[in-house]
Formats: structure tokens, sequence, C-alpha cells
């Protein structure tokens, strides 16, 4: 499976009819019913207040299930041998408990093809359960809809499927727990709103794909999600991205380069006029809206080459071809384009363009069926932060929420906080951190740098050490409490440098990154000085929005001002971050500026790290001057 989703309710075992469509009178959020946009008759049921009972059931339960009792729960996404962004998470009483992507342990980017085995023991020993004491295992897709729709047996029964993805040999247990298949697009929406503290909420998923859509659209209101209209995967804007990053030359599932590469280029309006805008959202005129794979459970190889066969029949430039080579010098083999992908920067902007366009007319008919203005975003697609820029702009938007874990692992998260408000758990709303990994002592690290015979010192001052590497101008990675959920750093898995001098971004992009020189940098700054840097009244803590620098302020900030003047900023609470928020504050004595460069802590091509092990490993690679870990300080010889 690729990017996914559907808005179609739980199931038992494959067997019995489809819990009905129920429609709720009189919801604050919409004023009348929606249709499928994309014009395609199947009915979309509403979801949200169903009975915990209704799940694909394993052997055995517990027998706590209908006593009103908190119930455990375990979300997972990652699917054995076709899944990507494997994760678990444990949802307790309403309250995530932790949370984990299965790449940080097999320190492979996105985990491709592997369930989430790490994960979810990672997540179980941080709740200190088995499973035999978790209730229900939420599974963020309904994987025998995905076989059954495209003609492809699905014969796996509840006993069958828990084997693959926790194997008895490494998770012993009495029981099977009950296994739920929630569908995808409803998992994202349940990530957000479920966590967001907004009673109401219009939604918006955008991804590759779900079951059956690319994009679902919808409201929330006192506790209940229902998803109304979908757009069809053959004309999702999550495949739509990607095929122009592979044609751009950027390789697969690098949409992020791609958005950074659009600020360089200039938009080619009619270029792409395929893209037809309506009052529904869009259309994709060459593509037959019924576009499927009757080989795979999903649609992304069809989808992404008919989207490369189009590109290359109307765009003046060939499809930049990436080639295997042998590099002599790292005794690995590397990957080269034909031609330099910033040749391609018009089609980037181009591409940019046109998925703001279709998003703000998603929005515009979601907004014309609800008097809510609340806009939660989730999906793949909603880590596009430039997007996300242009909606916080909308002036009938009252307020964004865009889940940081708007991927697929987050429908881990949303999986499980579906069946726990099923069972009639009131989740709690998140933080603005993201600490739900683990935490390392300061006798562990210590063990280790003595066994490595590394040399360092040791403070009591961890901020100030920080601030001080900073102010002359060192890049250092800093590695702090508990491990980081999502794509960003945040404080915890870091690379921090100074952010006033533009020769910077270029050293971590060049030297340290080993990536491409036009790649934007972002910076985090306290909670109390973002109305002097950043243009934006509205806090910003996950680095998932871009908004513009203040004009007087960019020349302090170069190395994170991107070439349009914006930049994807964090704003840092000390209540919720207090040793990050203070090493701002003591940069700020240092420096005149409550603000660092803060990139993730990973070399080329792997996760951020999430041990000690893995920081020692990253900091010795990599072209970075001192390593703060925990309570050490670790210098490069100079």
């Amino acid at each position: 499976m690729r990017r996914r989703n559907n808005a179609h309710d739980l199931r038992r075992a494959g067997r019995g009819p489809r819990r009905p469509s129920r429609k709720r009178a009189g919801a604050k959020c919409f004023g009348r019913n929606g249709s499928r946009i994309g014009r395609r008759p199947e009915d979309v049921a509403a979801i949200g207040g169903g009975q915990f009972s209704n799940l694909y059931s394993g052997a055995g339960g517990s027998g706590r299930h209908g006593e009103g009792k908190n119930v455990l729960v375990l979300g997972l996404n990652g699917w054995p041998g076709r899944g990507h962004d494997g994760a678990a998470c444990v949802v307790s009483d309403g309250r995530i408990v932790a949370f984990a992507e299965e790449e940080r342990f097999v320190r492979e980017k996105h985990a491709y093809g592997r369930a989430p085995m790490h994960a979810s023991a990672y997540v179980l020993a941080k709740a200190n359960l088995t499973l035999d004491d978790v209730d229900a295992v939420a599974f963020g897709w309904d994987v025998p809809r995905l076989h059954r729709d495209r003609g492809i047996p699905w014969t796996g029964g509840p006993a069958e499927v828990l084997e693959s993805l926790l194997p008895r040999a490494c998770f012993p247990r009495r029981r099977d727990p009950e296994l739920a298949f929630v569908p995808h697009h409803l998992a994202h929406a349940a990530s957000a709103y479920h966590v967001s503290g907004d009673t109401d909420a219009a939604l918006l998923v955008i991804d590759g794909q779900g079951e059956n859509e690319s994009t679902s659209i919808g409201y929330a209101r006192s506790g209940k999600i229902t998803l109304t209209e979908t757009i069809p995967v053959s004309w999702s804007l999550g495949y739509f991205y990607d095929a122009v990053g592979q044609y751009i030359g950027l390789g697969p599932d690098q949409a992020g380069k791609l958005m950074g590469l659009a600020a360089y280029g200039t938009v080619r309006e009619g270029a792409l006029d395929t893209f037809l805008l309506d009052a529904l959202g869009y259309r994709v005129a060459h593509l037959n809206p019924d576009l499927r794979s009757a080989q795979n459970i999903d649609d992304s190889q069809e989808v992404t080459e008919a989207w490369l066969a189009y590109l290359e029949s109307v765009w003046p430039q060939p499809r930049n071809k990436r080639r295997r080579f042998y590099d002599q010098d790292t005794a690995r083999f590397s990957v080269r384009t034909e031609h330099d992908p910033f040749d391609y920067r018009d089609l980037a902007a181009t591409a940019q363009f046109l998925l703001e366009q279709a998003a703000q007319r998603l929005v515009d008919r979601l907004f014309g069926l609800t008097d809510c203005r609340t806009l939660h975003v989730a999906g793949g697609v909603g880590f596009n932060a430039t997007l996300n820029g242009v909606l916080l702009k909308r002036r009938d938007l009252d307020r964004l929420f865009v889940q940081p874990l708007a991927g697929d692992a987050g429908v881990a998260l949303g999986a499980a906080l579906h069946v726990a408000v099923e069972h009639g758990d009131v989740p709690r709303p998140m933080t603005t951190s993201l600490g739900w990994g683990p935490e390392f002592s300061a006798r562990t690290i210590h063990r280790l740098l003595e066994d490595a015979g590394i040399p360092y010192t040791e403070t009591t001052d961890v901020s100030g050490a920080a601030a001080r590497f900073i102010a002359n101008d060192k890049v250092i990675g800093w590695f702090q409490g508990p491990g980081e959920a999502g794509p960003r750093a945040l404080g915890h898995r870091s690379i921090l440098a100074n952010p006033a001098d533009a020769g910077t971004r270029d050293r971590i992009n060049l030297r340290i990154k080993r990536r491409e020189w036009w790649r934007p940098l972002a910076p985090s700054v306290s909670l109390e000085r973002q109305a002097e840097l950043i243009d934006s009244p509205t806090p910003l803590p996950y680095m998932i929005v871009t908004t513009p620098l203040r004009p007087e302020k960019t020349d302090l900030l170069m190395a994170v001002n991107h070439v349009d003047g914006t930049t994807r900023a964090q704003t840092v609470s000390g209540a919720d971050e207090p040793l990050y928020h203070r090493t701002l504050l003591d940069v700020e004595k240092e420096t005149g500026l409550a603000a660092v460069l803060n990139t993730s802590f990973n070399g080329p091509r792997e996760p951020i790290v999430w041990t000690p092990a893995d920081a020692i490993r990253t900091f010795t690679r990599l072209g970075l001057d001192a390593l703060i870990l925990g309570p050490f300080v670790i210098r490069k010889r100079t």
C-alpha cells in the first residue's frame, strides 16, 4: 500500500453486512447533505457514534468492552510487504501514552514493506503493557476492502492478520485482542480532530489514496466525524505531486524537495490544462475517474504512470531520468540524473500552484457546505507547508489545525483514537510537544561514551553550552529528552546553528546534509518573540506552515530566509518545551535573537536519530562541530 484513504465504516471479519449510513440531523457544521465530488455515485457513510463491538473481532476478548471502563487500544500502520511509514501508538483513557515510527528503529526512511514490530514493542513497553492487556488493535486501513474492491482474494482472518502484524514469537500472549480495520481517511481525520481540542471542525483529508478515494471532506461535531464527499484515486493530488517529483528527477516520495524547489520557479499557467476547477473542487480531464489496479491493493503505479505519460506529452523538457552508478569513493551504488533538477524549477512552481488552486477550491466547497470555520487538515499532502501557509491566509478562516503527523504514520494514532471514542473515551488535546518516544538516562549515555572511548565533558548547563556554540557560529548536534514523532525535529533530535549567516545554510545543505543547495532551512523562535520575527500572529509549534519573515528582520535570519521571503518556523513554548525554550533564551543573551536554525538530526537517506548510539554514529559522519548528548559535550578535533 502506498498513500491511501476511505470513508466507510468498520465491519466484522469480512462477514455480515456493512453498518448502515446514518445522517446526522442538526449538525452545526453542514447545512445540507453533500454528494460525492467527481460525480461518482457511490454513497459515503456517516461515521462515528457506533458501537465498539462493531469490530473485526479476534478470538477470545478480554470481557471488558461495554462496561464503561478505560479501553486500551494499540493503533498500527504498516502492512507487511506493501506498506510504508509503519507506526504504533498506545491510547489509554483518551490519552496518547506512547507513539513511535518503525523507521527510527530499523534506520530506513519510511520503513517500506515493514510491519511496525519494533514500534509496537516499544510503545507496549513504554506503557508497561503486553498484548494480553490490550483490548483492541486498530489498523489505519480497511485492508479487506482494499482487496475486495480490486477483485483480489482476501482470506485473512483476525488471527492470521494479528500473527502477521504482531507474531507470537515476538509478542507472546494468551489471547488475541480484538482487531479493527479503520478506514484510512477516517483514521486521518480522527488523528486531527480528536486531539485538536475543538468541538466543531471542517475536515480536509488529502493524500495519495485511501481505499477508494484520494481526498475526503466532511465535518466533526461533539466527538463524531462525518465524511461526506470524496475525490477518486485517479485524480489524486498526492500522486500528481509525486509524479511531478519523479519527472523532475527527484525520485519517488520527495514532495518536500519539490515544494522547496517550487519557490525558485515561474508558474506557467495553462501548461498543465488538464486540471479543471469547478464548484465541486476540481477534475482531471485526461484521467478516467474509475482507473484502478487489478494487480495491487493500491492504485499508485497506474495513476503515477498515467501522469508521467501526460507530462511527457505536454511539458517541453524531457523526463529527467535517474541512473544508478557505482561510486568508488563511497564503495556504494549511488544515483545521478541526466539533467540538473534545478532546471525543472518552473515545472515545480506550476505543480505547486495547481496543488494550491485545487486545495483552495476544495476548501471553498467545504465552507460552502458548513458554517464552521475551523479547518483541520490531515493526509500526506498536509505536510506541504507552503500550501498550509496559503490556507492560513484565508480571510474566511477562524482557525487552522494541521495534524503534525499528517502522513500515514499518523493513522496509527487516528485509528486508536477512533476506536477509543467508539468505546466512550474522551480524547485529550495534544500539547505542542510530540515527545512520545524513548528517553535515555545520563547513566546510559555515560556508559556508552565510556565503552566507546569517546572523549567528552559533562556540563550542568546544557542550554548555556549550546548557546555559546551557536553564538560562535558552530553547528551542533542536539540530543535531549524523549524522541519525537513525525518528520520534523522540534528540539529533541536537532541540528542547531546560528540563523544569521546565509553561508550556514550552504554548509548544512552541502557539507553536512550532502543534498541540494536550494533546500530551505527553518528556524525555531521563542513564542514570546514570534511577533517580532515572524509575520503571523498564530502560534506555529510544529514547523508545518510557511509564513513570511518580518522584512526588518530578514538580515538577521538569512540562513532561514527562503528565496520567496518565507520560512517554516517553529514557535517554542516554555510550558511544553522548557529546556529547548530556555536554550532559545540563552541564545538571545549571546546573540540578541531568540532564534536558532533547526533542522533534523540525520544524515543523507536516514531517519532522524533515535538513540544515543544513532546520534554518535551520525555525528561522526557529518561535518558537525560538537554534539550535546544529554549532559555530555563531545567536540570534534579542529
